[in-house]
């Protein structure tokens, strides 16, 4: 019996002990990562490794990614995971059945907010471990990294997934390294290539997939999985470097030598879902337990290469309904009030400062613009202030989400703006609330009326500035399609999760049912030693869609399936 997993709420992005560790942990992953690969360490360390066999007549797996955030979310998924069948229904209200896989796949970010071993341990593990005990059902699990999964150069990750020997979560493991290929029925294939932050592929790996694809007949059919949709930023930022799918490209003409036939992947937390002419699909299934991640942005239905979005969960309208929490900011963020609490702290001690030390019959500080004339002088004339505000300028450009440089400077000069006169807003309050109280105090001791305005901007300025900041969140999305994740990380969504049940038959004709959960449970009781739902508020794994590939004579698939609506389209026979 595995133990009784730890219940860790959705991780806070905006606390700011989070927000340091992760800033951090992200410099040393990219100053190590410039200079030395895990990857090559992990090669020349382990054992060789070859493709793993499972061509039997009929093979399913599932596959899982974005996980070990929450409990509720993460436990949710991992026991509709474990089930071995699960009735389920469409839009429509058809019924259909979803047998479980053989194998699990993780398809990247395996735990939140950052890879330590017990965070793998008590996000991951244990949840999954619970859920497998009580279906008493063992897949074979194999995991791709994700960023997050880099952040301390796979050294967690390893240990949970590449030891063979050790196991996961009372399952059988079997890769010993970052990367993987499963030879599946049909003629299928399944390759998970780790592309470290983008990366290109490092050498041993490349020849691992080089050799991989010798092996394939000329027919074969290829399903590859990668860390992030690398095909929505190359449409969302075309022209950036950094943004491109070459690294994609390269994989098709290069390494593998023929077209991949479905693209799988996460990084995004929902599920999209785009089509070619001739049946190709690139599927984006990142609702493994994270946040949720919104689809009506970017507006990406139709990519560069020509595929066409058939699929979003939610869908954009309710997407965009969700999105509207954002006035709620300061109560889904307490932790971080505290923080911006601080940085208006700071601002008022500076700006009240310039109160004092003139010619009160030329000018009085109680007058607004008088108080705003003092304190826009004192930071001209003093360094020390004026350090102060180019630093808050620069850390709110700094923030904003853009590659315009103009909208860059512009958009975050104007957000800083906003917190600044609100910050000097509060701090005048302060002041005049203390001169008020204490007149006579104020003549010969400024510093308490200082103290005292920076309290009052501390205590308000806290839960002001948060709302400020999630109103430009959501004017950000909502006009200009920016700041997607830090919009919805802030919003904490653990809704909407959802994971792909596929299956391989000998035939060659490929099945995948992307299945989801619109509410996951906030309960749980024990029964007979194992933890259930108890919260009658959520609802039943659904059938999102599903799509079924079967290939041509002239090297495409024919595809047939049930939409998003419930209506079965294309030939079945």
């Amino acid at each position: 019996m595995s133990p009784r997993p730890t219940r860790h709420g959705m991780v806070g992005w905006y606390d700011p002990k989070v927000l340091l560790q992760s800033a951090w942990m992200l410099t040393l992953s990219n100053i190590f990562g410039r200079h030395s690969d895990s990857r090559l360490i992990e090669a020349l360390a382990s054992q060789p490794q070859g493709a793993f066999d499972f061509a039997a007549d009929e093979v399913g797996f599932d596959f899982v990614s974005d996980v070990g955030d929450g409990f509720n979310s993460t436990y949710a998924i991992a026991t509709a995971v474990a089930a071995a069948e699960l009735e389920v229904k469409d839009a429509a209200g058809h019924t259909h059945l979803s047998r479980g896989g053989d194998v699990l796949v993780f398809g990247g970010d395996e735990v939140y907010p950052y890879p330590t071993r017990e965070a793998y341990e008590q996000r991951t593990e244990q949840p999954y471990a619970a859920a497998f005990d009580a279906a008493s059902r063992r897949p074979r699990v194999f995991a791709l990294p994700g960023n997050h999964d880099w952040y301390d150069s796979l050294v967690a990750f390893s240990r949970t997934f590449c030891r063979p020997a050790r196991g996961f979560a009372g399952c059988q493991t079997g890769q010993t390294r970052s990367y993987f290929a499963l030879r599946l029925p049909g003629n299928w294939w399944l390759l998970a290539i780790d592309l470290q932050f983008g990366a290109q592929i490092d050498e041993p790996q490349e020849k691992y997939f080089v050799d991989i694809a010798s092996q394939m007949p000329a027919d074969a059919h290829v399903i590859v999985c990668v860390p992030s949709p690398q095909w929505i930023y190359a449409t969302s930022y075309p022209g950036e470097p950094k943004y491109t799918d070459a690294t994609l490209q390269r994989i098709e003409r290069e390494i593998l030598g023929r077209p991949v036939a479905v693209w799988l992947t996460g990084d995004l937390h929902h599920y999209k879902r785009h089509e070619a002419v001739d049946g190709r699909q690139k599927i984006i299934s990142g609702g493994g337990g994270a946040f949720l991640h919104p689809t009506h942005v970017p507006p990406q239905r139709e990519l560069q290469d020509g595929y066409t979005e058939k699929a979003a969960w939610p869908d954009a309208a309710q997407s965009r309904r969700l999105h509207r929490g954002h006035w709620r900011f300061p109560w889904l963020n307490p932790r971080f009030m505290p923080l911006i609490g601080s940085v208006y702290l700071l601002s008022v001690w500076f700006a009240v400062s310039g109160f004092f030390g003139f010619d009160a019959t030329v000018c009085s500080a109680r007058e607004f613009g008088c108080a705003l004339t003092l304190s826009l002088h004192s930071t001209l004339t003093d360094p020390v202030n004026g350090l102060w505000l180019a630093a808050v300028v620069g850390a709110f450009i700094f923030f904003t989400d853009t590659h315009v440089r103009w909208y860059r400077f512009v958009g975050g000069a104007l957000h800083a703006t906003i917190h600044l006169v609100a910050a000097f807003t509060l701090g005048w309050c302060g002041y005049i609330l203390a001169t008020a109280l204490l007149p006579e105090t104020a003549q010969w001791l400024p510093e308490l009326v200082i103290v005292l305005a920076c309290l009052l901007a501390f205590t308000v300025g806290g839960a002001v500035g948060a709302w400020i900041l999630g109103g430009y969140l959501h004017v950000s999305l909502a006009w200009f399609g920016r700041h997607s994740n830090e919009a919805f990380s802030a919003l904490r969504i653990e809704d909407y999760k959802q994971w792909l049940r596929c299956r391989v038959r000998s035939s060659g004709e490929l099945e995948i049912q992307a299945l989801g959960l619109e509410r996951v449970p906030r309960r749980w009781r024990e029964r007979s030693a194992r933890l259930v739902a108890d919260d009658p508020r959520a609802t039943a794994p659904r059938l999102i869609e599903q799509v079924v590939l079967r290939p041509r004579a002239d090297g495409g698939y024919a595809v047939h399936g049930t939409d998003m609506q419930g209506r079965r389209y294309g030939a079945a026979g």
